[in-house]
Formats: C-alpha cells, sequence, structure tokens
C-alpha cells in the first residue's frame, strides 16, 4: 500500500532494494558512517582485534546568555534561527538557570526548553534535558579502526549519537488535524517568511495549506522540483493547478532538476541518504537568499500515516465489512496482495514468535537471508552482514515482546527507526509529520482509522489520515493519484559513478563498482563520496585518501 523508504542499519545501505513498490532508497540512522571512522552511535563495540585509538578530546564552546559569540549575534534573547542548535540551546540552558528568575528570564527559559524537547524528540523537559548533555559533553571519544589509520588523526566534529528514543504514543489521544496545526505554528514560530518544498503530492499539500492558514500571515515561498512522474507528468504541471484552484497567495518557484548543482551542507551525522541532495541544497540557498527563516517539507507522512499492509483482520474485527471489501480491492497490487491479507488473518491464530516470524518471511523476504552489495569491500563485508543479522534478530524480538499484529508490525517498521536529515543549506528545515507531539498522536490513533473507504480514490483511501488535515474546501481538488519517480531518479545517478575517496579508503570495491547498475546503490555510493569530501575539507584525516586532499 505504501510506497515510502523501508530503515535499513546504516552498516547495509549500499544493500540493493528488489522488492517491487517500494522507493529504492534505503533512510541512515543519525550515527556517523559506517567506514574506517564510526562514532560511539554505530552499532555495537569495535572489536578488540581491531586497530583502535581515540581521535581527539573537544571542549565545548561556551556562549553566555547576554554575551556575543564569535560571529557577532546577540544571545541577550532566544534567537529562534538557533533553535536546532544544540551546543547553543545548552550553553543558553545553562546560563538562564543562573540568572534570577523573573517574568522575561522564565518565559526565555520556557521557550529554550520546548526548542530543547523539539529537537531532541523528547516529551519531557529533563529527558530533553539529559539528551542534550550527552550530546555536549567535554570529552567525546570516537573510534577508527582501519590498517591506515594513525593516532594523530584529526576528527572535525563534537560527538554524534542516536537521541531520538523509540516514539510513544500519546496518554491522551487528540485530534490530529489540532495537533498538525499546532505543530506547524510551533515550526514557524518567530519566523516572517516560510519556505515549503511541494511535490503535488496530498503531504506537501496539507504543510502548505496550513502554513498559508496561519494568523499572523507568512510570506509564504514555495519551492518545486520538476521532475517527470513515471506517468509522463510533471510535478510542477501538478503543483501550478493546485495553486490555482485553491487560490493560494503564495511565490512559486519551478527549479529544473539539472540545474540544480548545489552541494548541501557538510554534517558530522554520516552521508545524505535523500533522493536528490543537489536540489535541496538548491532550495535552501535560494530560500536563505529570499530570507525565509525554515523550510518545511511532507517528509515522514507516508511512513507515519499510510495505512499499513494486512489491515484486513482489524477491519473485520472493527465489524467494518463493507469497508474491509473495498480496502482488499485496494490492496490486491500492493506487496503481498490478497495472499499476504490471507495470511495476516490466519497468523493471528499463532503464539507472537511464530506470528512475527512469519510476518518477517511475508513483509521482508529479501531480508530472510540479508546479503551484502558487492561494492562494498574487504574488511567490511563480514562486519556489515553481522550487523545486518543483529538488526533482524532484534527486530524480531521487538516484535515478539510486543505481541504485535502483521499490520502494526508494518506500521511500526514503516517508521521506525528513523533517519536524522540534517539542513541542506544555511536555514532550518522540519516536517509537521516528525514533530514529537504529531507523532505521539499520530501512534495513538486506531491503525483502522488511517483508512477511509468513502474517498473517491485508493490513492486517498490509503491516505486517509492526511487527506483529514486538509480543508473540507480543498477535497474536491485533491490529486487523484500518488506519483512515483523511479525513472527520474535512475536517470538522476545514470552517469559514471566515481567515489576515489572511498575506494581510497578502503570502504568500496572499484571493480564492482564500475559495473553496478542498482540505482539505489548507486545514489548511496554518491552520498558516502560526497561525505567523506565534506569531512576531509572540514579538516578530518581519511585513511589513504592524502593524495585525494592534495588534489582539492
Amino acid at each position: 500500500m505504501r510506497g515510502a523508504a523501508r530503515a535499513r542499519p546504516i552498516l547495509v545501505s549500499l544493500l540493493p532494494v528488489s522488492a517491487a513498490g517500494r522507493k529504492g532508497h534505503p533512510l541512515v540512522s543519525s550515527s556517523a558512517s559506517s567506514g574506517p571512522v564510526k562514532s560511539r552511535s554505530s552499532p555495537g563495540p569495535a572489536q578488540p582485534s581491531d586497530p583502535e585509538f581515540v581521535l581527539t578530546k573537544i571542549a565545548k564552546e561556551r556562549s553566555q546568555y547576554g554575551g556575543r559569540p564569535d560571529d557577532g549575534r546577540d544571545l541577550s534573547r532566544p534567537d529562534p534561527s538557533r533553535r536546532d542548535d544544540v551546543m547553543w540551546l545548552a550553553n543558553t540552558y545553562d546560563a538562564l538557570l543562573e540568572v534570577p528568575s523573573s517574568e522575561e528570564r522564565d518565559a526565555d527559559l520556557a521557550r529554550v526548553q520546548k526548542w530543547m524537547c523539539r529537537v531532541t524528540g523528547m516529551s519531557t523537559v529533563s529527558g530533553a534535558v539529559s539528551a542534550i548533555r550527552r550530546l555536549t559533553r567535554h570529552q567525546v571519544v570516537f573510534h577508527c579502526s582501519g590498517p591506515a589509520a594513525t593516532p594523530d588523526s584529526v576528527a572535525p566534529w563534537l560527538g554524534v549519537e542516536t537521541v531520538w528514543p523509540a516514539p510513544e504514543p500519546a496518554d491522551r489521544p487528540r485530534p490530529l488535524r489540532e495537533v498538525f496545526g499546532e505543530a506547524v505554528a510551533d515550526l514557524c514560530e518567530g519566523v516572517d517568511t516560510v519556505a515549503v518544498t511541494v511535490s503535488g503530492g496530498l503531504d506537501s499539500l496539507a504543510v502548505l495549506l496550513q502554513v498559508v492558514a496561519l494568523r499572523p500571515r507568512r510570506r509564504v515561498l514555495v519551492y518545486c522540483t520538476d521532475l517527470v512522474d513515471d506517468h509522463g507528468l510533471a510535478a510542477a504541471d501538478v503543483v501550478r493547478r493546485l495553486i490555482k484552484d485553491l487560490a493560494l497567495e503564495v511565490e512559486l518557484m519551478v527549479l529544473d532538476p539539472a540545474d540544480c548543482l548545489a552541494e548541501p551542507a557538510w554534517s558530522p551525522h554520516g552521508p545524505r541518504l535523500d533522493a536528490l541532495p543537489g536540489a535541496n541544497a538548491t532550495i535552501a540557498h535560494l530560500a536563505a537568499d529570499r530570507g525565509a527563516g525554515v523550510v518545511l517539507s511532507g517528509n515522514g507522512a507516508d511512513e507515519l500515516l499510510a495505512v499499513p499492509r494486512y489491515l484486513t483482520p482489524l477491519l473485520l474485527r472493527a465489524g467494518r465489512l463493507p469497508g474491509t471489501v473495498r480496502y482488499l480491492g485496494d490492496s490486491r497490487r500492493s506487496g503481498p496482495g490478497w495472499t499476504g491479507e490471507l495470511l495476516a488473518t490466519a497468523a493471528g491464530l499463532l503464539p507472537a514468535e511464530q506470528r512475527a516470524r512469519w510476518y518477517w518471511a511475508a513483509n521482508w523476504p529479501e531480508w530472510c537471508q540479508p546479503a551484502i552489495s558487492p561494492v562494498v569491500a574487504q574488511p567490511w563485508r563480514a562486519p556489515a552482514l553481522t550487523r545486518a543479522q543483529e538488526w533482524i534478530t532484534s527486530t524480531l524480538a521487538e516484535h515478539t515482546r510486543s505481541r504485535r499484529s502483521w499490520a502494526a508490525a508494518d506500521a511500526h517498521d514503516a517508521f521506525w527507526p528513523r533517519s536524522y536529515l540534517p539542513p541542506a543549506g544555511p536555514v532550518p528545515e522540519a516536517s509537521p509529520f516528525l514533530h514529537p507531539d504529531l507523532v505521539a498522536a499520530a501512534l495513538a490513533i486506531p491503525l483502522t482509522d488511517r483508512y477511509d473507504p468513502r474517498l473517491p480514490t485508493a490513492y486517498q483511501r490509503c491516505k486517509a489520515a492526511v487527506v483529514g488535515l486538509l480543508p473540507s474546501a480543498a477535497r474536491a481538488v485533491l490529486p487523484p493519484r500518488k506519483q512515483y519517480y523511479r525513472h527520474a531518479l535512475t536517470a538522476a545517478v545514470s552517469g559514471p559513478v566515481q567515489a576515489p575517496l572511498a575506494v581510497a579508503a578502503g570502504l568500496l570495491d572499484p571493480a564492482a563498482l564500475a559495473g553496478q547498475l542498482d540505482t539505489a546503490v548507486r545514489m548511496n555510493v554518491l552520498a558516502v563520496e560526497s561525505w567523506l569530501a565534506g569531512a576531509l575539507q572540514a579538516g578530518a584525516e581519511i585513511p589513504g585518501a592524502e593524495a585525494q586532499r592534495s588534489s582539492r
């Protein structure tokens, strides 16, 4: 039912994805990359036999409340443009605690605490503070393993750890539309000009309409990368029609993908595995030039709110027979189809452990016996395979402990684990669908509420939770089907894929890389190479890459 990307562990992110109907672009965890340099957040400790060393100890920046940092910005009051800056949040929070209580100080402290909760994904201030402390501690240890590593290497990054905990449903469910509006307002707080990336789909349209509805009104910049979908329909044509039909007062900018050549900002969180990093970076820079204070998108909506597979037994249990019939019609061409729905119904009678294993075999057949892409070089193939197997085992164990139905397991695996995608440029980026309040609210609603048999098309029926976020007046002009861009993404990486840094560092096999045709693998290779190039420019010493540094 869902064309969204499926999460994979970082060490196996170079695996080809062959499952039909899924985006062939795996997610990356928020740990550092899986090559010779890895952060403490990388799964599992380094083996004792590996050459290990501490790269560096990095002291954190100190910027006192009421002072002025190196870039000259006044920190006398909380600055909304820095609400995603973890180090600034930590320093400002500490400084505020030392300031005597007053109406102004207390309001500033509450605002900083709110930003800390949002950026860490924690629902409590104490949890957010704990997560921030882990990110900004003075002593940060990085492990390096690889034959060419030397003890005097330099790490140009601070401690990178996965601190977003597995999301939990809200204790008291609230209407999604209400929480969605609050999430958008929170992300646009203190911002006069808001940029929104749109594709013509329901998710980005919901974000755009909510931004337009904000009061006081904002100047709204709309950016559309003009890809042509697999049916020959241009995204920009869909977006222009929606803006005209809905009479939206926005400024539309259409980008030709061929002209999107900007390089995304380098981040210590690891390679960017978004489909079009050049387009995202170009939009970020254009938005910054026009004064945007934030760039919003609809990222995460499919994974969070689309109807899961195997919903048949839950619909039947809820007594929704007409809806079950309609759902079966919509699911016949998706994933395991009717066979999977029948097996899911029968699997409800099995013990939890066996039910989880049957689910895995039906939903993830390519992951029952994981294989590592041939582009991964030795000695990383064996650790990558071990990591993949450990991930599968732990995921199955979690499904068993939680006694999940097949539908609940599929909904969980679609959204979690999440990747962290840092801003591609100088403007903060966010999606209301990843706002912790909306995530908690979405997880609290029954899975059956994600499907509405009364809507006119299969696409809208399977995205009923997103349709419910839209004004009633907009429903008459909604796109009838989801757009897929497999051909466009394949064309984007159709040229020769060069990865001299990754090859020099011993990450990739050059012979296997030369013959690699899988789109997802080629995208991931380019992402890894781009990240290594950024790390090199930031001062990192990459094993085997000294010659590459001198040539850049």
